[in-house]
């Protein structure tokens, strides 16, 4: 069945993926665990011409703002988490899978203030999900406001499943945190000021938050004591709609984009008919991507 993925170079991405029934799988208690998401990321970001901004890795989930440079976007996540969740599988005698095959979560950011939003908040996520009182202080792969376009973190090869005697896999890969250029009207100065003023106010909520429900920041040493077969046990909140877009609160462009998307499926829905009717040369609209990769169809040149 083909998925009604629109997939268009050049825009932004905040996605998360968790593990599968939330084991906490990723936990910080060896650098292998690091190693492998560094280098699988970096790898696999600069095969499929994918913009890192801003990265973290939970104990049992992912988060990534991204700029998909050239529509790779549904391969570049395909390899990413199926060369990773091989590691994992590695480093921890894992046999089961690795990913909920339902949690991958992903929005498009449309602007300057939801690209700030979601960086902040993914720099602030171990303070909000309680692990450390500040995020700082996260003992896992993560990036922090001081990273953003400047750090460069090298990833050396790990020791499990790459083979050592394929030229195929580096040893060394180097992934650079990019600034997107949503962010071009502001100095790079300028937007690590604004995301280091976003997570101390996420940082501020989540201490406020944990004080009214009686919960407690588990702290380092706790984290990493963690057992990867250990499960979380905060409960899920179910039957939530998943956001395909994110404005920073510009309704006008939130409007925009839906607008845009509707008029996306529409004839993508129309071209799907006419294709199972025989009509091979029929065109699909801008930005589709698994009949024009799996199927070749011919598609509508950029608006």
């Amino acid at each position: 069945m083909s998925r009604r993925v629109r997939v268009i170079p050049g825009r932004v991405y905040a996605m998360s993926r968790r593990t599968s029934h939330r084991f906490f799988l990723f936990t910080p208690n060896t650098p292998r665990i690091r190693q492998a998401f560094w280098y699988c990321l970096a790898y696999c970001a600069d095969k499929h011409g994918i913009e890192i901004h801003a990265a973290v890795l939970m104990s049992t989930h992912i988060h990534l703002v991204f700029t998909d440079v050239r529509g790779n976007r549904p391969i570049f996540k395909q390899e990413f988490h199926r060369l990773f969740a091989l590691c994992v599988k590695r480093i921890r005698g894992w046999s089961e899978d690795v990913f909920n095959k339902y949690s991958d979560g992903e929005h498009e950011l449309l602007n300057a203030n939801a690209t700030l939003d979601a960086i902040a908040y993914l720099i602030a996520n171990p303070a909000s999900a309680f692990a450390v009182r500040y995020a700082k202080d996260w003992p896992g792969a993560q990036t922090s406001p001081r990273d953003l376009g400047r750090r460069v973190v090298v990833a050396t090869k790990p020791d499990v499943f790459f083979d050592p005697q394929n030229d195929k896999w580096p040893e060394r890969v180097e992934l650079r945190f990019s600034l997107p250029t949503l962010l071009d009207n502001y100095s790079p100065s300028e937007v690590r000021q604004e995301v280091s003023r976003g997570v101390r106010e996420l940082e501020k909520d989540a201490i406020r938050d944990a004080r009214e429900l009686g919960h407690r920041f588990r702290g380092q040493r706790r984290v990493q004591s963690c057992h990867h077969t250990q499960r979380a046990t905060q409960r899920e909140r179910s039957g939530e709609r998943k956001p395909r877009f994110a404005s920073g609160g510009d309704v006008q462009a939130a409007q925009q984009a839906l607008r845009e998307l509707r008029e996306f499926e529409t004839a993508y829905a129309d071209a799907l008919i006419r294709w199972r009717s025989g009509e091979y040369d029929v065109v699909f609209p801008y930005g589709t991507w698994w009949m024009r990769v799996h199927h070749g169809v011919s598609c509508a040149p950029f608006p």
